[in-house]
């Protein structure tokens, strides 16, 4: 999982622009780590009556720079569109989903866009699945190069340490990864302020 996240990020790196996995992929991305997490999900069988659809994890964005999520046949992975859409992500065997995560979208100056998404259980069973995180190190500031902002363009976000981000993240959101916001861009994103309640 940890070789194939590193040439995910390759090539979403040259998706950005020419000669950039060259020259960014050692220098920024090299001291990346990663984690897996098996996630079990279950809803008792009452709460699916009338059609009704159990939230097994509320909306929210992956703190990571990538994550691969692999999903039983079970499904109930969604992702919501630009448009604020949500569009079933359908279980498919030998298929894993990459999302890219809020610190990859800072480090682009959302170039790359951290999706959000949430798990829906539609049938009363077990819905299993695998996610790998990977991750800069603790210690990482996150700071847009300026080939990647680009030329003319301002910077979405200021600097900041991975850790304080995971810190502010853990802290708002404990228990409410339904609540909108609480994501990179209150954290760092320039001129943006938190004005949610958390009543």
């Amino acid at each position: 999982m940890a070789e194939l996240s590193k040439k995910i990020v390759k090539i979403a790196l040259m998706s950005l622009g020419e000669g950039l996995e060259k020259k960014h992929y050692e220098s920024e991305f090299k001291k990346c780590h990663g984690y897996l997490r098996v996630n079990n999900y279950s809803t008792p069988p009452e709460s699916l009556e009338d059609q009704h659809q159990e939230v097994g994890l509320g909306m929210h964005t992956d703190m990571s720079c990538v994550t691969i999520v692999y999903q039983d046949e079970i499904g109930g992975l969604q992702v919501r569109s630009r448009e604020g859409k949500w569009m079933d992500i359908t279980p498919c065997e030998g298929t894993l989903v990459v999302n890219v995560g809020d610190m990859f979208q800072a480090w682009s100056n959302e170039n790359l866009r951290s999706s959000e998404h949430r798990v829906i259980l539609k049938q009363p069973k077990n819905r299993f699945s695998m996610a790998f995180f990977w991750c800069f190190e603790d210690e990482k500031v996150i700071f847009a190069p300026e080939d990647v902002v680009g030329e003319g363009n301002e910077r979405i976000y200021k600097p900041f340490v991975c850790l304080d981000y995971l810190k502010f993240r853990e802290s708002n959101e404990r228990g409410k990864f339904e609540k909108v916001g609480f994501t990179v861009r209150d954290f760092a994103g320039i001129n943006h302020q938190i004005t949610k309640s958390d009543s």
